[in-house]
């Protein structure tokens, strides 16, 4: 991997001093600096360019296949939930992230303590530098999962190991013409794959990802296009 395709690390916490460090303390905990229960986190999408080629949207078929052997299935619902929400977001905006209402989206808990199953879902994500808090009750995730990294992978079973390096191909192994690509795209799509496994699911056949997100974005425009209802006029 070259040193500029390495995932970026967020900026640092904006802290100084002890009063800074104190308030810091209680991001995600029971309580804001004036003692009231901390409710609503400021949500932002963490955009990496060094993903942009090679990396997985939370809610593709590699991140569902390799990655929640890794993260556990509620952090991983967890980013597909926000990456679902941040398409909403018009340029610059915030997500308002109410804690509690998000984590019964989930099916988990949220009490206010640190210790919650919501919180330690966040918590794992952060683990794994796929989300932090960068100021107070501010959390950033990425949009773009980067591959699995090899020294996670005796975290799956042998069966994954095997599989996953043909799913994360990053090379233009395929030599395909832009219309054999756009047709393949449309295959998947007619066959009920979803947008994003289409994608990934051409990248196994050898077609590099940027390629193969062109390709599908186009047949997915195509698909919407033709099941559009005519206008009677």
């Amino acid at each position: 991997m070259r040193t500029d395709e390495k995932p970026t690390t967020p900026p640092p916490r904006a802290a100084s001093g002890d009063a800074a460090a104190t308030t810091l303390q209680l991001v995600g905990g029971t309580a804001t600096a004036q003692g009231e229960p901390l409710r609503v986190l400021l949500a932002r999408p963490w955009d990496d360019p060094s993903l942009w080629r090679r990396g997985h949207d939370p809610r593709s078929a590699y991140v569902e296949r390799f990655w929640v052997a890794i993260l556990g299935p509620s952090a991983v619902w967890l980013l597909r939930l926000l990456a679902r929400e941040f398409d909403e977001l018009a340029p610059g905006e915030d997500l308002q992230l109410d804690l509690d209402s998000t984590a019964r989206r989930l099916g988990l808990q949220h009490r206010g303590g640190r210790t919650s199953s919501f919180m330690r879902t966040i918590d794992r994500c952060a683990m794994f530098n796929l989300a932090c808090f960068t100021d107070d009750a501010v959390l950033i995730v990425r949009r773009r999962l980067p591959p699995v990294p090899r020294r996670l992978y005796d975290r799956m079973p042998q069966e994954l190991r095997d599989e996953v390096g043909r799913w994360s191909r990053t090379d233009a192994g395929a030599d395909f013409s832009v219309g054999e690509s756009r047709l393949l795209a449309s295959c998947m799509l007619m066959l009920g794959h979803g947008l994003h496994e289409s994608a990934e699911r051409l990248v196994t056949l050898g077609l590099a990802p940027n390629a193969a997100n062109e390709a599908t974005a186009w047949a997915w425009a195509q698909h919407c296009t033709r099941s559009r209802p005519r206008r009677r006029s």
